[in-house]
């Protein structure tokens, strides 16, 4: 029997929800059924987290996404939080543009994230080990990442 797995992905470009769609359909199809739920700003991701019925297992987040001001959603960080209150057990994957240490820093300690991704670092297989190893409970950092957080020691 397959495992249902429950993803949000929110990023405000549709060409990179269908992109990580179609790569995690590929993911070990056999063993998973992946049934994704997208939004593209921080209000429809808003939306989303505070009015599901579905507990999600994974949540790819953009950190730079259109604000929602009335729920005071600055970025995907606000949503991980939101996350983290609503749905403590989902697994937050970051991924950003941004490549500056105190930035990492200050989103590892304030979200603590089970991936952070630079999206430069990103290919379809990328995506499929980071998911494999935050689904088996590890952390995942792309190789950017891990490179800044060894110089910040």
């Amino acid at each position: 029997m397959k495992k249902t797995v429950q993803v949000l992905m929110v990023d405000d470009h549709p060409f990179i929800l269908q992109a990580y769609k179609n790569t995690l359909e590929r993911f070990k199809p056999d063993e998973y059924h992946i049934v994704d739920t997208t939004a593209d700003s921080g209000q429809t991701g808003y939306e989303v987290i505070a009015n599901s019925a579905v507990t999600y297992d994974v949540a790819f987040l953009d950190i730079s996404i259109p604000a929602y001001d009335e729920q005071q959603i600055e970025s995907g960080i606000d949503l991980a939080k939101l996350l983290r209150q609503k749905m403590p057990g989902c697994k937050i994957v970051l991924l950003t543009m941004h490549t500056e240490k105190l930035k990492f820093r200050h989103f590892s300690e304030t979200i603590q994230p089970e991936g952070l991704v630079v999206k430069n670092d990103l290919t379809f297989e990328e995506l499929l080990i980071a998911f494999e190893d935050i689904l088996d409970g590890k952390v995942y950092y792309s190789e950017t990442v891990q490179k800044m957080m060894q110089e910040q020691q």
